[in-house]
């Protein structure tokens, strides 16, 4: 057992930004070990106050500990915290939080080789997904946007798609020209692309999505259609003196649009069709209900039915701002935006017990980092092998 001089030592040094990658990785295991839990929470208290009974606390005080070492989650730093976990284990995840930023150490060799099974081979790591998409043109011609050089010009009967950006696609048309076939843009697994549309309108694709448009809008209407996830941000449109809207198609559902931010999440492997309003208004048809939506409200058709609630709306678009946000939200549901943007297989070992965790980390992550946290975070373990997540319940 340590003695609680050295205790108290470790911790001001890792309070003063002076622990070593050793250090830190002893601090986190006399934490994690729960031997010395009644010291650590002192120590706690005495620094940042009592807050081991009450999580909003808990989080400010992990707030200070960012601004402390000018740290930011915005940075790839990662807190995840499963409700009613005991508070040594909620310290340690912060501590490998702040370590994160200075160091994978934590994440490429474990502190214990019994507390973490992420991955049983160095090979078996997954990197994060990146700008990847396939253009379908109207004639069936396709064209791999991510080996298209920047600048880059394809055409489709006389319209004009350059590539500005990495990735990035964008449509020129002149004001004489003519409605022309179908487009589309696919993403993969591990996957994402962003589209400007004929008439300026974005459109920001998630991995394993699609959307199809026509090259050259009519007078009437725009209208496309999105498979998986994508984040729109509509230009007002006029002609004759007359606004032309905006329709977006998913499944059973269509959703028309004047100018405004708005998210679609319409995988077929998710609980229904998600309609999130950021900003303007929209309007979501169905077969038998018509739903106007505000800003921050959430459309939501089910086999089972239809439901509409305010929802945060920043962890909706998190995979457009390059993160992962999970509000209180279950690990079956994590899982599943994990396999799409790391294009890796799930493979459920044993019966996972409803936990659910909140938490921000980077997509630029590897796989192993993001599990890693999820694992001292929670009671679910993962193992990588080939491409594929095991994922089974621990026992404690």
């Amino acid at each position: 057992m340590n003695s609680e001089h050295h205790i108290r030592l470790l911790f001001k040094k890792y309070l003063a930004n002076e622990c070593s990658a050793p250090e830190a990785a002893e601090l986190i295991d006399i934490i994690q070990s729960g031997e010395n839990k009644e010291l650590i929470e002192s120590l706690i208290s005495q620094h940042f106050g009592n807050y081991a009974a009450d999580e909003l606390l808990y989080k400010a005080a992990s707030e200070q500990l960012f601004k402390k070492l000018d740290l930011s989650t915005g940075n790839g730093a990662i807190l995840i915290e499963p409700r009613r976990k005991p508070i040594y284990l909620k310290i340690a995840a912060a501590i490998v939080v702040m370590l994160a930023a200075y160091t994978a150490f934590y994440f490429l060799k474990p502190a214990s080789a019994s507390r973490s099974t992420v991955i049983t081979a160095p090979q078996d790591d997954v990197l994060p997904g990146g700008n990847k998409a396939t253009l379908v043109l109207s004639d069936g011609q396709q064209v791999e946007l991510n080996n298209l050089q920047v600048g880059g010009i394809a055409e489709d009967k006389g319209v004009v798609i350059k590539k500005p950006a990495d990735g990035q696609l964008a449509y020129y048309t002149s004001h004489n020209s003519k409605p022309s076939g179908l487009n589309t843009v696919k993403t993969p697994k591990g996957g994402q692309y962003q589209v400007i549309l004929p008439d300026g309108s974005k459109v920001w694709l998630n991995a394993a999505s699609s959307i199809t448009y026509p090259a050259v809008f009519n007078a009437l209407e725009r209208r496309v259609t999105l498979t998986g996830e994508g984040y729109f941000e509509i230009v007002a449109m006029m002609k004759n003196n007359k606004k032309v809207p905006f329709i977006v198609e998913s499944g059973k559902q269509k959703i028309e649009v004047l100018g405004t931010r708005f998210n679609v999440n319409a995988y077929d492997d998710e609980t229904g069709i998600k309609t999130t309003l950021i900003e303007g208004k929209v309007k979501v048809v169905t077969e038998n209900e018509t739903v106007i939506l505000k800003p921050s409200q959430e459309f939501n058709l089910r086999s089972e039915g239809i439901s509409t609630k305010k929802v945060d709306v920043e962890p909706v678009i998190d995979w457009k701002n390059g993160d992962f946000i999970f509000a209180d939200e279950d690990i079956k549901s994590i899982m599943r935006k994990i396999g799409r943007w790391y294009n890796v297989e799930l493979v459920y070992e044993s019966e996972i017990p409803n936990e659910n965790l909140s938490g921000q980390i980077s997509r630029s992550r590897n796989l192993s980092e993001v599990l890693r946290m999820l694992e001292l975070s929670g009671d679910t373990k993962f193992r990588i092998e080939n491409s594929t997540i095991y994922i089974s319940h621990s026992k404690k």
